[in-house]
């Protein structure tokens, strides 16, 4: 990698701005520098394209009973735990 040119591109990062072309060199350099793989907004797809998966809970978790839910509204800085509910 080509610190010089690291140099410049960090320094007019903060002092006015980079072209995007400037942008995408930086990006690669500071992937390099960290061992990690670079790619930038333009080679992703634009989050309103994505096809948004179905709402579901989280894997091993239950979603709250009503009778949770209303006490958590109620009172939400205490725990709900099963064995309240059951009594």
């Amino acid at each position: 990698m080509d610190e010089k040119r690291f140099q410049e591109l960090e320094g007019k990062r903060f002092n006015g701005g980079l072209t995007r072309g400037e942008a995408d060199e930086l990006g690669r350099m500071m992937a390099e520098r960290e061992g990690k793989p670079y790619s930038n907004a333009d080679e992703r797809a634009h989050p309103d394209s994505l096809v948004p998966e179905p709402e579901q809970p989280y894997a091993g978790e239950e979603p709250y009973s009503e009778t949770q839910a209303k006490e958590l509204r109620e009172h939400p800085h205490v725990e709900v735990s099963e064995e309240r509910e059951a009594s």
